[in-house]
């Protein structure tokens, strides 16, 4: 059932009417440099990441029962004695940072960046109805055309808001988290965005002319008619994932969190993302594998070296 607003939520709990604290905060920096890790792999690593927030409206839902974000250093330090969900932090000044930050690059610089928003929060959580801190970098990313990419990943209907935007950078891709087509598997969990509502963002993206990818990331239990949805969907590429793979630390990040009590299947089994996986590639379907996958973007200035600025 839907929350009668036409976002696409459910309304069993949805996360951001638990959320307990807003704090509005300034950033002395927006891009964060990639050094390592997940998103600085083969064979096209990303230069930086970028997140208009610090924690998450959806940490309530059932992403926010296995997110790794509650457990990295922006939010432990931010989080004192708030749950994961229940306090977001609004960086403030994220636009005027980051146009501070791109004019000061020099053109040679600037088309090498390779940035993924977001990768500790959701850049199109509820709260950006109200503060429009995306969209606000959007305008700024607006200003320049010759960056060399710019994945934005939610799974939020919030998202088609800018699509008028999003159209506008010849670097974009929208990326949409679609981890399971079982909508049961999400109520029990704490409901959250749809899938058939993520489908949606998906088609009418490829319809207003914007790069999509799908990420089933981490693949949870699904129906069999997943595989056709992902298909149809008309997604340019997928990513496909599993939590040990995903989560950065061979599913140690997993293990502590609330997910863990309230699966009803051994969440380290890999079995079923993979057969979807090899399903997709046997289909002749553009999929990528964990990190691989979500670093598979081919530059638009050529090969990109294992580098930063």
């Amino acid at each position: 059932m839907g929350t009668g607003r036409g976002d696409g939520l459910s309304n069993d709990k949805v996360g951001y009417i638990a959320m307990k604290k807003v704090a509005l905060r300034e950033s002395r920096s927006i891009l964060t440099p990639q050094k390592g890790g997940f998103l600085f792999s083969e064979p096209y690593p990303f230069t930086h990441t970028l997140s208009p927030y610090t924690g998450c409206g959806f940490g309530k839902t059932a992403c926010g029962q296995f997110c790794y974000a509650q457990f990295m250093p922006n939010w432990t330090n931010l989080a004192n004695a708030e749950h994961w969900g229940e306090l977001v932090a609004v960086k403030s000044n994220a636009a005027s940072i980051l146009k501070h930050t791109l004019h000061g690059m020099k053109q040679s610089d600037r088309a090498k960046l390779r940035i993924f928003m977001a990768s500790t929060t959701d850049p199109y959580q509820p709260l950006e109805a109200k503060y429009h801190i995306t969209q606000q970098c959007l305008d700024v990313f607006a200003e320049y055309s010759d960056l060399d990419l710019l994945v934005i990943q939610t799974r939020s209907p919030l998202v088609m808001t800018d699509f008028e935007r999003i159209k506008q950078l010849p670097y974009s891709w929208l990326s949409i988290t679609i981890e399971t087509n079982d909508t049961r598997f999400i109520h029990r969990l704490g409901g959250g965005p749809l899938p058939k509502k993520r489908f949606e963002i998906i088609q009418q993206a490829r319809l207003a002319g914007i790069r999509t990818q799908i990420v089933v990331s981490p693949c949870l239990p699904y129906t069999p008619s997943f595989l056709r949805q992902l298909v149809d969907s008309g997604a340019s590429r997928i990513v496909i994932d599993d939590f040990v793979s995903g989560d950065g630390t061979g599913g140690k990040r997993t293990s502590a969190s609330r997910f863990v009590s309230l699966a009803n299947y051994d969440w380290r089994d890999s079995s079923s993302a993979r057969s979807l996986y090899f399903s997709l590639k046997a289909l002749g379907i553009e999929v990528g594998w964990s990190a691989a996958g979500f670093c598979g973007i081919q530059p638009r200035n050529g090969i990109q070296q294992l580098t930063l600025l």
